[in-house]
């Protein structure tokens, strides 16, 4: 899971966002509309000069004539603030510049470019900007690194209210399910939510796997809001949930395969805490087998910011499972690295890039040099994805695969498939985290994506399906006709609207060019899913979890399957 619920923040300032607009807008004066004559009151004249600086920097921002609600500056201000051109006269100098001048001018990428992309003002309504620049003097103060005087911050925050639109253009609405070729049918699985309204659903991962080796297949679940990590598996034709481990907020849990005839062992990300923190709360457990049906917990690595993410591989070439660690941490710790088997249990830990923000680290071979690698996706301000290509000795060089154009672009998921179908691997992500400020407001940027590999660790980035909040996506062939779908779930949508959908499928006719269709649009606020045939018929099913952290609250659930019965039956309607 993204944590990026795990990258949420502590509160910033509020909806002020036009408060210190206003000082600065109104005190235009004489190089706008030159001195006023000797029979015109001169605060009738500041006031004018206000008027003007504000239609030509605020409303007609080099000449994108912004459509909008227009505010006139006292809406926010005094009449003291309004005749104060000693603490507001800058403004007088940027009234008529171009975006590009104005940036330059005030020194822009050395202001908000030291620790990520400068932002373009078109990646977020202009309310939101006053929230972000109270969150970037809350890290700069973190970090310990210098921060912006007051007139460097509202010279700053005024570029950003300049060149911003007032809001967002709508995306077009979700799918109807009723359209969708399949058929779906929902029902939940495991124990039911609490009976107490304020004991909300707060779950992370859920996965399909054969846990017990008896050939079917069982859902592992990563309750992290209750600490424990749990299995449900068909009884007789009863879905009954168990519990495996009591961990501290497990985040994701992956299963050992090797063994033969035999229980298999599962590795579990924890994160160590539900809230931000920098302190080193993460672990990873190791969930043996070796007592039979039970399972024996051993930490096999602790003291480290919040772990994510963990996968299974042989990075020394040594015949055993290793372990590729992606630890999150908060804003001065995250980190990837790897855990090298020694004997037993007992494991060495090697830093290999130490970085905020670490969401998924999947193993995998991608230079062909017989050296397994694995490919990283970093969130935070960084928003990127990286291969580290494995050197042998336990060496691992970075290469920058993928970074988003804005540190807003809040990426949440990646997948390895052969989405094409050309013998290699592809990059199968999404964007929808929006925990990186206290206000959340629906991004129309955010949605499902691939990154096309090429060869040669070269990778083209491919646009699927806007969406609002998308965060979870996993590729099969839902529809058997031979050709990679993808279902995702979406944890951030736009909840006010019922039509909204929480979990969809993206039809591939076999030229990567997918239409979309609607699954369900309840419960809402799911973060993870997974496919696979749960109940043997031959058809990809859904399981998917709510994290219910944030309203509204009406349409929770925990853990829920939809049962995939093929093509749509004619006059079949979909709940």
């Amino acid at each position: 899971m993204k944590s990026s619920s795990w990258k949420r923040i502590a509160a910033a300032g509020g909806f002020a966002l036009l408060l210190a607009l206003a000082g600065v807008l109104w005190l235009r004066q004489s190089n706008l509309v030159g001195p006023p004559p000797q029979n015109i009151d001169i605060e009738m004249a500041r006031r004018e000069s206000s008027r003007l600086a504000f239609d030509i920097s605020y409303l007609d921002a080099a000449n994108g004539h912004f459509i909008g609600r227009r505010r006139e500056c006292s809406s926010c201000h005094t009449r003291t603030e309004i005749v104060a051109p000693q603490r507001f006269g800058f403004l007088n100098e940027r009234a008529a510049l171009t975006q590009e001048a104005w940036a330059s001018e005030i020194l822009l990428p050395t202001k908000c470019g030291g620790c990520h992309r400068v932002p373009d003002p078109t990646n977020l309504p202009r309310q939101s900007w006053r929230e972000v620049m109270s969150r970037m003097t809350q890290i700069a103060e973190t970090r310990g690194a210098p921060r912006l005087t007051d007139d460097e911050f509202h010279d700053v925050l005024h570029f950003y209210f300049t060149f911003s639109a007032e809001v967002h253009a709508r995306l077009p609405e979700d799918p109807d399910p009723r359209a969708s070729p399949l058929r779906f049918e929902p029902m939940p699985l495991g124990n039911p939510p609490a009976t107490d309204p304020r004991d909300r659903p707060f779950l992370g991962h859920v996965q399909m796997a054969d846990s017990n080796s008896d050939g079917r297949l069982d859902v592992l679940v990563c309750d992290t809001g209750k600490s424990a990590f749990t299995r449900i598996q068909n009884d007789n034709g009863v879905w009954k949930e168990e519990p495996l481990a009591m961990l501290r907020n497990p985040a994701r849990a992956v299963l050992l395969s090797g063994k033969r005839n035999a229980v298999p062992d599962i590795v579990v990300a924890c994160l160590g805490a539900a809230v931000p923190t920098d302190d080193p709360v993460g672990s990873v457990a190791l969930l043996s087998s070796a007592a039979g049906t039970q399972f024996a917990n051993v930490t096999i690595l602790g003291q480290i910011g919040r772990v994510a993410a963990v996968e299974p591989g042989d990075f020394d070439g040594d015949g055993d499972w290793d372990f590729v660690v992606a630890a999150f941490g908060f804003v001065n710790q995250g980190e990837v690295g790897w855990l090298e088997k020694r004997s037993g249990t007992t494991y060495a830990y090697h830093q290999v890039c130490k970085k905020s923000g670490a969401v998924n680290v999947l193993p995998a071979e991608l230079n062909g040099d017989g050296h397994l690698d694995f490919v990283a996706l970093f969130a935070q301000e960084h928003e990127e994805v990286s291969a580290f290509l494995n050197e042998g000795g336990g060496r691992f060089q970075e290469r920058l695969l993928f970074k988003a154009a804005t540190p807003a672009f809040g990426l949440s998921g990646i997948r390895l498939a052969d989405l094409d179908q050309d013998g290699d691997l592809d990059i199968l992500c999404t964007n929808g985290d929006n925990l990186d400020l206290p206000t959340i407001l629906p991004r129309p940027f955010h949605g499902v994506q691939w990154l096309e590999n090429r060869g040669n660790l070269s990778f083209v980035w491919r646009d699927i399906y806007r969406c609002y909040g998308a965060y979870c996506a996993v590729a099969g062939d839902l529809n058997k006709d031979g050709h990679l779908d993808i279902v995702f779930s979406t944890l951030f949508n736009d909840w006010s609207d019922p039509k909204r959908a929480s979990l969809l499928w993206l039809e591939n006719n076999g030229q990567q060019q997918f239409t979309p269709h609607t699954i369900s649009t309840q419960p809402t606020h799911l973060i993870s899913a997974d496919i696979g045939d749960l109940d043997g018929d031959g058809w990809l099913d859904v399981v998917a979890c709510g994290m219910h952290s944030f309203p509204p609250f009406d349409r929770m659930g925990r853990i829920t399957l939809w049962k995939n019965h093929g093509r749509l039956a004619r006059g079949f309607s979909p709940q």
